[in-house]
């Protein structure tokens, strides 16, 4: 697992290759910036890649002329710097130990002297191999044990070396300087040297020469470090100007070949393309092995009845039919809220409730609620009923003894029973036989012939009328248990 892992990342970082590099100051008067006016009379510079914000005014270029060997500030060619470079260092900060002009500098460059072409034909491994330790100094590198120790070169070295100090004239030539990040390639650098006020100043120009084509000469010392305000390099195929409009502009992420579009491209092709397309190869495999192995386990017949359930699955589905699952999961879904609301095509009805499903249409008038937390709802016509037997109930006398109800009888709510006599009242087993001087017991007055009201839905108008007799009487209703409770 570890080596796939390791694997995908490094060729991850082969795709993206074109499109990293080393950090580098920006150019401008921010935080770790540098900004340079360059005029070859007087060049100014400020700088905050150090401690603090520095800056400089009254450089003056020292440039050369075709043919001459001397350099000087009335010069208006730009000095080249040829060679293979071996190392280089990128600045996008300066310590403490870095003053003055030595803040302008963004990048530094090792380059070993030789024509253009001899490096461009270096084989790798053949050429100059640096062990880089320490670049604060941008003059002075310190390296460790390698083909050449940098800071240990003199007179008896074979080898001419260029240790320059890279300042940027433009903003172009700042972008452009990353292509130095590349280390073992071919390089020339164009540039002018800084004049100094005194002679031998460390960086400055002083006893310098060039060849014909305005290529610096190496000194005795086969070492020469300088400061180098820069207006051009040239790469192998590809160039950094001034301006930025060459036609073989090296532009930071640029592949060869391809360009920047062209790689973005076939990343996006070749990468994301072959690996959904390799997904989907690799799922046909997957599923391929599995419809192998169930027909092996099932054979061709079970294979067929679970063809089979699956179509008659989707039958059910499209006829909406549930399965034990989904029906489970409606069941143990909360109920829905209802709506409270009235609609309009209900009428008095409101919402849907059972007491109003048992009131009748042509009852109008407003219904009351049996009790505060009940949703039994009681009719007008109910309340007139239930008046009307408790004044029955109490128009009766208390009894006298504990007497039994009458049965019920099974005859229709509408009927009337008129009993044909009365019977003996009967007595509870534990009460004490009453003696024969009490009172003699209250005769039962004969019973008034009753008619029973009908349903709610009836109106008054609608009920018959009773005639009047003989003198009121004590009326039992043989069904008296049924209007005494009125809840439902």
């Amino acid at each position: 697992m570890r080596r796939g892992a390791f694997a995908f990342t490094l060729i991850g970082l082969m795709l993206l290759a074109g499109c990293l590099g080393p950090s580098t100051a920006s150019w401008g008067d921010g935080d770790n910036a540098v900004s340079v006016d360059f005029d070859r009379a007087s060049t100014s510079f400020s700088s905050t890649l150090g401690p603090q914000k520095e800056s400089m005014d009254g450089l003056q270029a020292v440039g050369c002329t075709p043919g001459e060997e001397d350099l000087g500030v009335d010069k208006t060619q730009a000095i080249q710097f040829t060679g293979y470079l071996a190392a280089s260092q990128m600045y996008a900060s300066h310590t403490d130990q870095v003053q003055s002009i030595g803040l302008s500098v963004t990048a530094s460059a090792a380059i070993q002297s030789m024509p253009f072409k001899q490096a461009n034909e270096m084989i790798e491994g053949e050429g100059a191999r640096v062990d880089l330790k320490d670049w604060n100094d941008p003059l002075n590198p310190q390296t460790g044990s390698g083909t050449v120790d940098l800071d240990e070169i003199d007179a008896d070295e074979d080898s001419r070396w260029y240790i320059l100090g890279l300042i940027p004239t433009t903003e172009h030539i700042q972008d452009g300087m990353l292509s130095l990040g590349e280390w073992h390639q071919a390089v020339t650098v164009k540039g002018y040297l800084v004049a100094s006020n005194t002679s031998n100043a460390y960086g400055y120009h002083s006893i310098q020469t060039v060849r014909d084509d305005c290529t610096l000469d190496v000194g005795s010392q086969n070492r020469e470090q300088l400061f180098v305000m820069v207006t051009g390099l040239e790469l192998d195929g590809a160039s950094v100007t001034a301006s930025g409009d060459a036609e073989d502009e090296w532009v930071h992420g640029d592949v060869a070949l391809l360009g920047r579009t062209g790689f973005v491209m076939m990343f996006f092709v070749v990468g994301l393309g072959g690996a959904v397309g390799a997904f989907i190869l690799s799922k046909m495999f997957v599923m391929k092995g599995a419809r192998d192995t169930m027909k092996i386990l099932l054979g061709q017949v079970g294979v067929d009845h679970v063809k089979k359930v699956k179509q008659d699955v989707k039958k059910a589905k499209a006829t909406g039919m549930m399965s034990p699952t989904e029906r489970r999961a409606e069941q143990r879904a909360p109920p829905k809220k209802q709506s409270q609301k009235k609609s309009e095509s209900s009428g008095a009805l409101a919402g849907f409730d059972f007491d109003s499903a048992l009131a009748d249409e042509s009852d109008s008038a407003p219904m009351k609620t049996s009790g505060g937390g009940s949703s039994v709802v009681v009719t007008e016509a109910a309340m007139e009923m239930e008046n009307t037997v408790s004044q029955l109930h109490s128009e009766d006398p208390p009894a006298a003894n504990v007497w039994d109800a009458p049965p019920r009888t099974s005859s229709a709510p509408t009927s009337v029973v008129t009993p044909t006599s009365q019977p003996e009242p009967k007595e509870h087993f534990s009460s004490v036989a009453p003696t024969r001087s009490s009172s003699p017991e209250p005769k039962a007055a004969p019973k008034k012939r009753a008619v029973r009201k009908r349903k709610a839905t009836v109106s008054k108008q609608d009920e018959p009328e009773v005639q009047e007799q003989a003198p009121p009487q004590k009326e039992t209703f043989e069904n008296e248990e049924e209007f005494s409770d009125f809840s439902f």
